[in-house]
Protein backbone atom coordinates (compact mmCIF):
# COMPACT_ATOMS: atom_id res chain seq x y z
CA UNK A 1 0.00 0.00 0.00
CA UNK A 2 2.46 2.64 1.18
CA UNK A 3 5.80 3.00 -0.36
CA UNK A 4 8.45 2.75 2.40
CA UNK A 5 10.83 4.95 0.44
CA UNK A 6 8.32 7.83 0.31
CA UNK A 7 7.67 7.54 4.05
CA UNK A 8 11.41 7.64 4.80
CA UNK A 9 11.87 10.69 2.54
CA UNK A 10 8.98 12.50 4.25
CA UNK A 11 10.39 11.66 7.70
CA UNK A 12 13.81 12.97 6.63
CA UNK A 13 12.21 16.21 5.40
CA UNK A 14 10.36 16.68 8.69
CA UNK A 15 13.55 16.09 10.68
CA UNK A 16 15.51 18.49 8.43
CA UNK A 17 12.85 21.21 8.75
CA UNK A 18 12.73 20.76 12.54
CA UNK A 19 16.52 21.06 12.84
CA UNK A 20 16.50 24.15 10.59
CA UNK A 21 13.89 25.85 12.77
CA UNK A 22 15.80 25.01 15.96
CA UNK A 23 19.04 26.44 14.53
CA UNK A 24 17.29 29.61 13.34
CA UNK A 25 15.67 30.20 16.74
CA UNK A 26 18.88 29.60 18.69
CA UNK A 27 20.87 31.92 16.40
CA UNK A 28 18.28 34.69 16.74
CA UNK A 29 18.38 34.43 20.57
CA UNK A 30 22.18 34.53 20.52
CA UNK A 31 22.19 37.62 18.30
CA UNK A 32 19.60 39.32 20.50
CA UNK A 33 21.74 38.75 23.60
CA UNK A 34 24.73 40.36 21.90
CA UNK A 35 22.95 43.47 20.64
CA UNK A 36 23.38 46.61 22.70
CA UNK A 37 20.24 48.56 23.60
CA UNK A 38 20.58 52.05 22.05
CA UNK A 39 18.19 53.48 24.67
CA UNK A 40 20.28 52.21 27.61
CA UNK A 41 21.79 55.13 29.58
CA UNK A 42 25.60 55.31 29.57
CA UNK A 43 27.14 53.34 32.42
CA UNK A 44 23.93 51.40 33.14
CA UNK A 45 24.70 47.67 33.57
CA UNK A 46 23.88 45.38 30.68
CA UNK A 47 21.32 42.71 31.61
CA UNK A 48 21.52 39.34 29.89
CA UNK A 49 18.51 37.05 29.28
CA UNK A 50 17.22 35.66 32.55
CA UNK A 51 18.11 38.84 34.44
CA UNK A 52 21.80 37.97 34.80
CA UNK A 53 24.37 40.70 34.35
CA UNK A 54 27.58 40.21 32.46
CA UNK A 55 30.60 39.84 34.74
CA UNK A 56 32.33 42.83 33.17
CA UNK A 57 29.47 45.19 33.92
CA UNK A 58 28.37 44.25 37.45
CA UNK A 59 28.15 47.44 39.45
CA UNK A 60 27.01 48.08 42.99
CA UNK A 61 25.19 51.19 44.20
CA UNK A 62 24.97 51.95 47.92
CA UNK A 63 21.88 54.04 48.60
CA UNK A 64 21.50 53.83 52.38
CA UNK A 65 23.08 52.51 55.57
CA UNK A 66 21.39 51.74 58.90
CA UNK A 67 23.56 51.16 61.95
CA UNK A 68 22.18 50.43 65.41
CA UNK A 69 23.57 48.78 68.52
CA UNK A 70 22.04 45.43 67.53
CA UNK A 71 22.40 45.32 63.73
CA UNK A 72 23.88 46.83 60.59
CA UNK A 73 21.98 46.96 57.32
CA UNK A 74 22.72 48.50 53.93
CA UNK A 75 20.71 48.92 50.75
CA UNK A 76 22.97 47.94 47.86
CA UNK A 77 21.63 47.93 44.32
CA UNK A 78 18.05 48.10 45.64
CA UNK A 79 18.53 45.08 47.93
CA UNK A 80 18.56 45.25 51.72
CA UNK A 81 21.55 43.31 53.05
CA UNK A 82 22.87 42.67 56.55
CA UNK A 83 26.48 42.17 57.58
CA UNK A 84 27.63 38.79 56.25
CA UNK A 85 24.92 38.72 53.58
CA UNK A 86 25.39 38.59 49.82
CA UNK A 87 24.63 40.95 46.96
CA UNK A 88 24.93 38.81 43.87
CA UNK A 89 28.18 36.92 44.39
CA UNK A 90 29.78 39.58 46.64
CA UNK A 91 29.78 39.12 50.43
CA UNK A 92 29.21 42.11 52.74
CA UNK A 93 32.18 42.10 55.12
CA UNK A 94 31.81 45.57 56.71
CA UNK A 95 29.09 48.21 56.97
CA UNK A 96 30.42 51.66 57.82
CA UNK A 97 28.51 54.99 58.16
CA UNK A 98 29.26 56.11 54.58
CA UNK A 99 30.47 52.97 52.80
CA UNK A 100 30.25 49.19 52.63
CA UNK A 101 33.11 46.76 52.06
CA UNK A 102 32.40 43.80 49.78
CA UNK A 103 34.45 40.72 48.94
CA UNK A 104 34.13 39.04 45.56
CA UNK A 105 36.48 36.43 44.12
CA UNK A 106 39.00 37.07 46.89
CA UNK A 107 39.16 40.81 46.22
CA UNK A 108 37.92 43.40 48.73
CA UNK A 109 36.45 46.67 47.48
CA UNK A 110 34.35 49.51 48.90
CA UNK A 111 31.11 51.04 47.70
CA UNK A 112 30.42 54.58 48.90
CA UNK A 113 27.06 56.27 49.49
CA UNK A 114 25.75 58.26 46.56
CA UNK A 115 25.44 61.43 48.63
CA UNK A 116 27.80 62.33 51.42
CA UNK A 117 24.97 63.43 53.74
CA UNK A 118 25.21 61.22 56.81
CA UNK A 119 22.38 61.59 59.29
CA UNK A 120 23.23 60.87 62.89
CA UNK A 121 20.51 60.20 65.40
CA UNK A 122 21.08 61.22 69.02
CA UNK A 123 21.92 58.40 71.39
CA UNK A 124 19.05 57.40 73.66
Amino acid sequence: MFDRRKIQINQSRVILITISIMITVSVSFTLQAQLDDPTRPPGYPLTLPGGKKSLKEISYTLSSVYISASRRTAVITNKSVELGGYVGNAKVIAILPSSVKLKRRGKIFSVRLLSQVVKKTPAR
